[in-house]
């Protein structure tokens, strides 16, 4: 990944947005989507390279995968709704942005029940 292209790409975009959205304002929102969209693939060898670093780290301290894919998953909502919520916010929807946000959250805290639950059952197993 490089870091300079990104920051040409948004950079280009933001003049390209800034020229047109007086004139434009539906075609300035498609440009901040597609920005967007085109940095987001541009990061996910990135973090395919991060995913596939934390496995080998799970290999090697024999920690459960699954709790990992719960993690990873935790992560990948997070990115995900922030990203989306971003786009709204950049389109003045701000309203919608909040409902993606919580929703991302109580996606979450579902997604990380059965690790609570372990956490919570060890603990009650080493409680006298």
């Amino acid at each position: 990944m490089d870091i300079f292209k990104i920051c040409i790409i948004a950079i280009i975009a933001v003049i390209v947005i800034l020229t047109i959205k007086p004139q434009m304002a539906n075609i300035s929102i498609m440009i901040t989507i597609v920005s967007g969209v085109i940095i987001f693939i541009m990061i996910i060898p990135t973090l395919e390279e991060v995913v596939s670093s934390i496995l080998d780290i799970v290999s090697v301290l024999d920690i459960g995968i699954e709790h990992i894919g719960v993690i990873l998953k935790i992560i990948g909502i997070s990115y995900i709704c922030e990203f989306s919520s971003q786009i709204c916010i950049d389109a003045g929807e701000s309203a919608i942005a909040s409902k993606i946000e919580l929703a991302g959250k109580v996606l979450i805290m579902f997604i990380s029940i059965p690790i609570i639950t372990r956490l919570l059952n060890l603990i009650t197993n080493l409680m006298p």
